[in-house]
């Protein structure tokens, strides 16, 4: 007998979210689905969560999958991690920030995407894991992350998503620095402790509004990078935000960092938690590193 040819990897998964950006993603993914098919692959799109598992869970189309592609924002990549992905992933960034598509330099033009798809080399990067959960990007208890509750809040307020723009924010930031209050944390990491009333965990050092709050993190030395900002009131975030922008906030006598493999974040009160942007319960969290865990495409040779 003899052996079956080798399936042809000819076959693009397009993860696709239809709610994020402030515009419709439809007309730029179909601009992405025509230049793949210029290039020999044939892209398979989902529009909902139900769509793109059923895609992901073809055998046939998996065996046949070159990449799988994230199209919309880091609350796309953060959802597609969770899966369990046949091929590298690209990014088509079609968000409000795109972190992770501007860590690796991917563009929302399709011609420039589908060429990288087509013949970018591939790269490894390592994962952060929070309570079972895989991230991209970070995770902070704090502020910042009751921000992403309120913001999660008010998207879903009504039967279908509201799109988010970078006005979107003004109201929530103003409301949570009004409102919150600034409860202790602990965090251990790899033994060492350090307490605080914000805290951040980086896995790649981008952050909103290119701000460089985790700018000394990598995704490929298998540790994860570390923040607590100590004090706690309204006048002391603003003097860690207006040091933060200087790109002065590591030098802080209460601000402490540092790097580890696994990080607990504690409280004796429930504080809230983000993870890539998105609400994800709150206190405690306990995340580790998993080295060289996400295939993604990288620039063409």
């Amino acid at each position: 007998m003899r052996d079956a040819p080798e399936n042809k990897r000819d076959k693009i998964i397009v993860a696709a979210n239809p709610f994020s950006g402030s515009r419709s993603n439809r007309p730029r993914v179909g601009r992405l689905v025509a230049a793949l098919e210029k290039r020999g692959l044939e892209a398979r799109v989902a529009w909902s969560p139900g769509e793109r598992s059923a895609l992901l869970g073809d055998a046939g189309l998996r065996a046949e999958c070159h990449c799988v592609v994230a199209a919309g924002g880091d609350g796309t990549v953060h959802s597609i991690l969770a899966e369990d992905l046949p091929g590298p992933l690209a990014a088509m960034p079609l968000g409000t920030e795109n972190l992770f598509a501007r860590h690796f330099g991917f563009t929302r033009d399709a011609e420039a995407l589908a060429e990288r798809i087509a013949r970018g080399q591939v790269l490894r990067m390592d994962l952060g894991r929070i309570n079972g959960r895989f991230f991209a990007l970070m995770f902070g208890a704090g502020i910042d992350a009751e921000i992403a509750h309120r913001l999660g809040r008010w998207r879903t307020k009504r039967s279908r998503l509201r799109r988010v723009n970078y006005l979107s924010y003004v109201p929530t930031i103003v409301s949570a620095f009004r409102a919150y209050r600034f409860p202790r944390l602990e965090l251990v990491a790899d033994g060492e402790r350090a307490t605080g009333r914000h805290a951040f965990v980086f896995n790649l050092p981008s952050y909103a509004m290119r701000l460089p709050l985790g700018a000394q993190a990598r995704s490929d030395d298998g540790l994860l990078d570390w923040i607590v900002f100590e004090r706690p009131g309204r006048l002391d975030l603003l003097r860690y935000a207006w040091a933060l922008v200087r790109g002065k906030h590591l030098d802080m006598e209460d601000v402490k960092h540092g790097r580890a493999r696994r990080v607990h974040i504690a409280s004796e009160e429930s504080v809230p938690v983000q993870v890539d942007g998105d609400p994800c319960g709150t206190t405690p969290a306990e995340a580790e590193v998993v080295s060289a865990a996400l295939r993604v495409v990288g620039p063409v040779a």
